[in-house]
């Protein structure tokens, strides 16, 4: 998945094609393949959480879609054995983004977009209506690749919390990729050299050092996860922490 648009405003113009406040950047898998993403998930741990064979995935920050189709097919594959009816859905907050995919949807009988802020009041009401016809409360996957350095430059320490805590409560699974340290001093490194304001909450952040294990902490603690598994890092050294919603028998680690 890409650096996505979550929470924020729309993008803007700007000189530098790598200088953005929100993520949202066009183009991105040329440069992170959204197969490279793929390659990571393990299998196994894919499994529904309702009897009625339809199976349910969000895609947090979709960009212009590739991953989404990408793990549309990997979720139809990893499930072979199940054959549930496998529906995903995209949000990003970015319209033009969106709309690139949109328009090259081949599958809109099962993968659909949707413009929304994750944050906003009114994404809830979207996200249930879109569960409502699967006669599902929650997702029994939500994805959330390299989004959460974005919502924490852009809404601070009390921002990721506050999305993490939404992501989860619409899950039974979630994998979240998260941006290591040096990307938020890249970020802002970007953004100054582009001659625009750097982010203003980054300096008071008191989630530093290590994300992956301050949103560890978050998602097994304050959102009552328990951690499944964590892959090895990709080729630009990120890895993914999947989680699932805590049973009686669900270890606090493995």
């Amino acid at each position: 998945m890409s650096d996505d648009a979550v929470g924020g405003e729309r993008s803007e113009p700007k000189t530098d094609p790598g200088a953005s406040r929100h993520g949202n950047f066009m183009n991105y898998y040329q440069f992170h393949p959204a197969e490279e993403r793929v390659r990571q998930l393990p299998h196994g741990v894919w499994r529904l959480a309702h009897p009625a064979r339809k199976y349910a995935g969000l895609d947090v920050g979709c960009n212009a879609g590739d991953l989404t189709y990408v793990l549309y097919d990997f979720l139809e594959k990893a499930m072979s054995q199940d054959q549930p009816e496998v529906s995903l859905l995209g949000v990003d907050l970015d319209p033009m983004l969106i709309e690139r995919a949109r328009e090259r949807n081949s599958r809109p009988d099962r993968v659909a977009f949707e413009c929304l802020d994750f944050l906003s009041e009114d994404c809830g009401e979207t996200l249930t209506r879109y569960l409502d016809r699967f006669g599902k409360k929650r997702f029994d996957v939500v994805f959330c690749f390299s989004i959460t350095m974005w919502i924490h430059l852009n809404h601070g320490d009390d921002g990721l919390e506050e999305f993490l805590r939404r992501a989860c409560a619409l899950a039974e699974v979630i994998v979240i990729e998260p941006q290591p340290w040096k990307c938020y001093r890249k970020a802002s490194r970007r953004l100054r050299r582009a001659n625009s304001e750097d982010f203003p909450l980054l300096k008071g952040l008191k989630y530093t050092g290590d994300p992956a294990r301050h949103i560890d902490d978050i998602v097994t603690r304050l959102c009552g996860f328990c951690k499944i598994a964590v892959t090895e890092s990709n080729d630009w050294g990120r890895e993914l922490l999947i989680y699932e919603r805590k049973q009686q028998n669900c270890p606090t680690d493995r």
